[in-house]
């Protein structure tokens, strides 16, 4: 997925999970279908594991079937705010993009249960199989090798025609992104780690909060 927006714009990129979602989806499903509950997502926390084994091994514990899954993330919900922050980037020919070390496809889900579509979504892939999940990395860098999806680069590709790079996220996958960005809006665990390394950062609780932070940053 190439970005193709026009130069001069702005683009805000966001992280899924706890930021958009107020779950943390992938623990989500975890807990509820996986018979290792937590085990390798805690590795993961402590940086023992990289997220392609974390999401690999983690799996290889589940026997549900998609659409049981599915029937579970109905419970998911959305920050209302969003919805909201999308119709006025429309308005001011800004792109929103998801850039998330989750899983596209329960992105995918949530967004259209939600009434969102069009906004693209960077995310790691899951094909379901007859005999259980095949997985893709298709934004994987080495650089980055304990995440699935190296967001740095992704917004390396959204400079080559953004002028300028808004994130917004909240958690430790957010971090190798917070000095390749022009402005950063920031909630829960990233709040906290940028106040600790004085990461000049705009926190927020909510997307309706964020908005207001917004136009007193003089974002446009």
């Amino acid at each position: 997925m190439t970005p193709s927006h026009k130069p001069g714009s702005l683009a805000v990129l966001c992280d899924f999970d706890g930021t958009i979602a107020h779950a943390q989806t992938m623990d989500y499903l975890y807990q509820r279908f996986a018979s290792c509950g937590m085990e390798f997502a805690r590795r993961w926390e402590r940086g023992e594991i990289g997220t392609a084994e974390e999401i690999r091994s983690t799996f290889a514990t589940v026997t549900a079937s998609r659409q049981e899954m599915e029937r579970a993330l109905e419970e998911i919900e959305l920050d209302p705010g969003f919805n909201v922050f999308l119709a006025g980037a429309e308005q001011r020919g800004d792109l929103v993009a998801i850039v998330s070390d989750g899983l596209d496809w329960y992105i995918e889900f949530l967004l259209k249960k939600h009434g969102i579509d069009g906004v693209p979504v960077y995310a790691n892939h899951i094909a379901f199989e007859g005999n259980g999940f095949r997985f893709e990395f298709p934004y994987y860098h080495p650089d980055v090798p304990l995440r699935g999806v190296s967001k740095r680069h992704i917004v390396q590709k959204f400079r080559q025609q953004a002028e300028r790079i808004v994130y917004v996220g909240d958690g430790k996958s957010d971090v190798e992104i917070l000095q390749a960005v022009d402005r950063l809006f920031v909630k829960g665990w990233l709040a906290d780690y940028c106040r600790q390394h004085k990461i000049e950062a705009i926190p927020f609780n909510n997307w309706n909060d964020l908005m207001v932070k917004w136009q007193e940053a003089g974002e446009r």
